[in-house]
C-alpha cells in the first residue's frame, strides 16, 4: 500500500495505522522514532489519532 507523509511517498503493508506510517516515514528519513509530541493531521487539516486506519493513498501530516 502506498501512503504519503508531508507530501513522501512511503510504501507499507495493506491496512496499515497510521503509527506504522509515521514509523517508516522516520525510518526512510533518519528521523527519531519517538512518537510521544507529534501532532498527526490528515489531508484536510483534522487531527488523527495514531492508532486510526488509513486507506491507499492517504495523505497525512505530521509536526515533530
Amino acid at each position: 500500500m502506498k501512503a504519503f507523509v508531508n507530501d513522501t511517498e512511503v510504501r507499507t503493508y495493506y491496512g496499515a495505522k497510521v503509527k506504522s506510517v509515521v514509523l517508516a516515514y522516520c525510518r526512510a528519513n533518519n528521523l527519531p522514532l519517538k512518537l510521544d509530541d507529534i501532532e498527526v493531521k490528515d489531508a484536510y487539516g483534522n487531527v488523527i489519532d495514531l492508532d486510526g486506519s488509513l486507506r491507499a493513498n492517504s495523505k497525512i501530516f505530521v509536526k515533530f
